[in-house]
């Protein structure tokens, strides 16, 4: 329909809002008595039923927010079965953000709408106005998909009550999978934490879309108290699919519990299959602590590659400085270039400078000492060049003599010698001669200059 504001719209509009002027203070004065302007009602209930669609906005918004008491509500439910479809939703919406349960009759009459969209309109409405008595009506309809369904799982996560939790743990007990599947999501939704008994024994079902939808729901109830039932869902998951469901579930917990997760986490490694194994090590290296840094430790000698290479991997990030000895000592001695490098790249972010703590220049020296790669090197030179000490300088000087790192070390000497205050200036400009010496990036090479004639 083409909107026009006329002649005919604009002195309806002005009237409404001398109306409401006029007349809303005494509306609200007696709402208790249920008494109404039937003057000021008129008007709303013309607009509503008019063809304008603006001047029906109008109205709807005067049904949310100043027209209130049950009978108000009572004409406006009345309606409902008059209009076209399209004012259908906008009454029903008003309708649902005016809260008022009076209106639940009519609204469930509205249902049988041969139009998805009123339906859809009605189930969100009830998710304002209904109660524990609607959670059945809701869940035959509150499968995935399409318009209808969404709105009454919306429906279903907005009911308030103290019985609506209550009804949906009975409408799991006696639904099928696709429902159960669907419910444990309204509960996790509505943060059903009481209600995680309920949710851990559906993470067993005999269906998986059932165990999915469980543990999805975990991840929002659960706390380090289900540590342990959460590895051993883990443990006993029968794809790969549903492990790692139970992994980012294991995952999320612990980002929240911290160390509190890392001995139920530990209990559980000695029964589990290699796969589950390494899943529960990336877990522990998140919960972090001395329990877990030790066990890491010790399973990185682990005779299965796959749970190997996964402490492996959680060693080279690890991020407290207790890593740093079994870092050195795997460096020096790896037998596999890919064991040496995750070891020297777990030491360079050891050594990266923290908010709270310098870049550590032994580490570096060990990294630049002990890698055998350049790629490596390189990194520990992005360190040193900021950091603005003679022992910094004498670590990027040093690598100026390997022809493959030149240019990145002399870029990092050059940036410690523009940061180093008060240094000596012969081992200064000495350092900047070596760059102009080795170097060949001509970027490098421009700069090295300017700060040698800067000195």
């Amino acid at each position: 329909m083409k909107r026009i504001w006329n002649n005919q719209t604009a002195p309806r509009c002005l009237l409404l809002g001398l109306a409401g002027l006029l007349f809303l203070p005494a509306v609200a004065s007696r709402a208790q008595d249920d008494d109404v302007n039937e003057a000021l009602l008129q008007m709303v209930v013309d607009l509503v039923t008019g063809d304008d669609a603006d001047m029906r906005t109008l109205g709807f918004q005067q049904i949310r927010e100043e027209m209130p008491g049950a009978a108000a509500t009572t004409r406006f439910a009345e309606l409902l079965p008059k209009l076209p479809a399209e004012a259908q939703v906008g009454l029903l919406d008003a309708l649902g953000d005016r809260r008022d349960k009076v209106a639940r009759p009519a609204i469930l009459d509205v249902l049988n709408s041969p139009k998805d969209r009123v339906r859809a309109a009605a189930l969100r409405a009830l998710g304002a106005l209904g109660s524990e008595a609607d959670v059945p009506l809701l869940v035959q309809t509150a499968a995935p998909s399409d318009l209808e369904q969404d709105a009454a799982r919306q429906s279903l996560i907005r009911l308030r009550g103290e019985e609506v939790n209550a009804a949906i743990l009975t409408a799991i007990a006696e639904g099928g999978p696709k429902a159960r599947a669907t419910l444990l999501g309204v509960l996790a939704a509505r943060n059903a934490t009481e209600n995680l008994p309920t949710v851990l024994q559906c993470a067993r079902d005999p269906n998986l879309d059932v165990r999915l939808a469980a543990l999805d729901a975990i991840r929002y109830l659960a706390d380090e108290n289900q540590t342990a039932e959460i590895v051993d869902l883990l443990k006993t998951a029968e794809d790969e699919t549903e492990r790692r469901k139970a992994e980012l579930a294991l995952l999320v917990i612990v980002s929240r519990g911290g160390e509190a997760c890392a001995e139920p986490i530990i209990a559980g490694l000695g029964s589990a299959d290699p796969a589950s194994r390494a899943a529960l090590l990336r877990a522990l290296a998140r919960a972090g602590g001395a329990s877990a840094l030790e066990t890491i430790v010790a399973h990185s000698e682990d005779d299965g590659g796959m749970v190997r290479d996964e402490a492996m991997r959680m060693l080279s990030i690890w991020q407290d400085p207790a890593a740093k000895d079994r870092l050195l000592m795997i460096a020096q001695s790896a037998a596999t270039l890919q064991y040496h490098v995750l070891a020297v790249r777990g030491l360079v972010q050891l050594a990266s400078p923290q908010e709270d703590k310098p870049a550590d220049l032994e580490i570096l020296a060990d990294v630049m000492r002990l890698a055998r790669r350049s790629e490596e090197k390189s990194l520990a030179l992005g360190i040193l060049g900021g950091v603005g000490s003679p022992e910094a300088l004498a670590l990027a000087t040093a690598a100026l003599d390997d022809p493959v790192l030149a240019n990145e070390a002399g870029l990092a000497t050059v940036r410690i010698v523009e940061t180093i205050e008060n240094g000596d200036k012969d081992e200064l400009r000495a350092a900047l001669k070596k760059v102009l010496d080795r170097a060949t990036n001509q970027q490098v090479r421009q700069r090295a200059q300017d700060a040698l004639a800067a000195l």
